[in-house]
């Protein structure tokens, strides 16, 4: 019982150890040496339903919409709606590359923010600019501007949306502040002021939104549980300690140890390098 393929919304990473063994065992053999406390523990996927199907339902999945690349996707519990985006894991006999990330725990902790050095890049922006670090880890898994999956149509242009989120916001508020040069401090009108509140409050929670959002994504595809403020955790992390918790997020979701990272680019890292999963 096969439909129309499914869409995989993630990519595959090219990082292979060792050129004489295949992706599935270089990415098994590098987590076994590198994170032997972590029992094995499926890499979960974003998958996108093709139809309105029923519990228990099988279909192949393509990887990015590649036809030779595709594996056995079973349909929920609660059955799916065509165009529903829902996790699947997947196999550990899928021979295809992607990044060696571990999963069930996270790569380092919230507070490793230095642990490549004062002045990489991924720092930098986190400290700078996390919205921009945020939207380049939204283009490596596949998110739109909020921090939710979805189709290639409606992620492919995430950091772009977010560059132009921001400097909408730079400009908005500098008008603000151009204008109140007009006025004495003291005689400033109130809807200056009630703008420039409107304006910082909205920006605010947008930011919030998206980054605890896009942590939740993250923490459901690498099957990594909350260990503090169960329930609450993205938020908390994301509310109280933004920088730190976009920098990890882009520590988890880039090889920043093979790769160079890059402040300007949409991913974070050199044009042309492995960066999503």
């Amino acid at each position: 019982n096969k439909d129309k393929p499914g869409r995989l919304e993630t990519y595959l990473v090219n990082n292979s150890l060792e050129q004489n063994m295949s992706p599935t065992e270089n990415i098994s053999k590098a987590n076994e040496a590198l994170y032997p406390d972590v029992a094995a523990v499926p890499l979960m996927v974003h998958v996108v339903a093709p139809a309105t199907l029923p519990a228990g339902y099988t279909f192949e999945a393509q990887v990015n919409e590649d036809p030779e690349k595709t594996f056995t996707v079973e349909v929920p519990s609660t059955g799916v709606n065509e165009g529903d985006s829902f996790l699947a894991p997947l196999p550990e006999n899928f021979d295809a590359p992607r990044l060696n990330a571990p999963t069930g725990r996270w790569k380092d902790g919230l507070f490793n923010f230095c642990s490549l050095g004062f002045c990489h890049p991924h720092l930098w922006c986190a400290m700078c600019c996390p919205q921009i670090l945020m939207a380049q880890v939204m283009t490596r898994m596949n998110l739109n501007w909020l921090g939710i999956p979805g189709p290639v149509t409606s992620t492919k242009n995430t950091f772009k949306v977010v560059v132009a989120l921001v400097v909408a916001y730079m400009i908005y508020s500098q008008a603000l502040s151009y204008a109140s040069l007009a006025y004495d401090p003291e005689y400033v009108p109130g809807y200056i002021a009630a703008l420039r509140a409107i304006g910082a409050t909205v920006f605010s929670v947008w930011t919030l939104y998206s980054l605890c959002k896009t942590r939740e994504n993250v923490r459901a595809m690498y099957s990594i549980n909350e260990e503090n403020c169960v329930g609450c955790e993205d938020l908390c992390c994301s509310f109280w300690c933004s920088c730190c918790t976009v920098a990890q997020l882009a520590r988890h979701t880039g090889d920043y140890e093979m790769y160079q990272g890059a402040c300007c680019t949409e991913t974070g890292l050199p044009e042309g390098s492995p960066h999503v999963v």
